[in-house]
């Protein structure tokens, strides 16, 4: 493997450089597996095809699957996780059931796009920096969705978002998204499974990720984030965890705080 790792790597360079100097192409093959035009944002049938080529690679070499910040690769993996991704979903001009559609379908593969970089027997990941990289975007994808969902109701007869199947939907997208933020402060306590300069780097982006899903969550799931965040501001290994959780702390306390006075102005 060790071997054929610099020729491989080559390989990708070259295959990145052509693909990169022809407008009219629209994928690449990386190992032998397609993957959408890096060039252009993605929609959920892109993130769908990457996902299969990731779970064919990560099965037949599973060394060599694309690396954040990685000289040959790098480009890849960044387009899985760019802001740009968003355009079509935020386009006020398309229609806002086929975008929530689309939030759904690419919070799925993202869910499996993490799976694939994570090795849950490994006593150290070495894919830790890239499966956290897609976790804070999961979460930024979250909230999103919920910008989708806010526009959503707002196109509903109000009668109907009172019945009690719209309030159980809600209520139901509501504690996933409270789980599936809880679950992301707990790998970051994970200070013997990760290397220390991923996890740093992971505090600062939940950091900045995280107050726009946390003004979605009930008042009763914000709470116990919250504890989740004081506790690692109050005991974690690193320092540089500390004082970004320091941070987001207080900001939640504020958003907590706001929540409550509406809930009082609300009756």
């Amino acid at each position: 493997m060790k071997a054929k790792l610099p020729l491989l790597q080559s390989l990708v360079f070259i295959t990145l450089i052509v693909f990169s100097s022809l407008s009219s192409a629209k994928q690449l093959k990386y190992l032998g597996q397609p993957f959408p035009d890096i060039k252009k944002s993605w929609n959920a049938d892109d993130y769908e095809l990457a996902l299969d080529s990731l779970i064919t690679i990560q099965k037949s070499e599973p060394d060599l699957l694309p690396k954040r910040r990685g000289e040959f690769t790098g480009a890849v993996y960044d387009r899985f996780i760019s802001e740009d991704n968003f355009r079509y979903q935020l386009d006020i001009k398309q229609p806002i059931e086929e975008r929530r559609e689309e939030s759904v379908r690419v919070s799925v593969v993202l869910k499996e796009m993490m799976r694939t970089y994570f090795d849950f027997k490994a006593k150290k990941q070495s894919y830790g920096a890239e499966a956290l990289g897609i976790v804070s975007y999961s979460l930024r994808q979250q909230a999103i969705f919920f910008t989708l969902t806010v526009e959503y109701w707002l196109g509903l007869p109000q009668i109907e978002t009172k019945t009690p199947t719209r309030l159980a939907e809600l209520a139901e997208y509501k504690n996933g998204a409270a789980s599936l933020l809880s679950s992301a402060f707990k790998y970051l306590a994970l200070v013997s499974f990760f290397k220390r300069e991923d996890l740093e780097v992971y505090g600062w982006e939940l950091a900045h990720i995280t107050p726009e899903l946390f003004v979605h969550l009930p008042l009763a799931k914000q709470q116990s984030i919250l504890i989740q965040v004081e506790n690692l501001r109050d005991s974690h290994d690193y320092p540089q965890v500390q004082e970004a959780m320091t941070k987001l702390h207080s900001n939640l306390v504020e958003l907590i705080e706001q929540h409550k006075k509406t809930i009082e102005q609300n009756g």
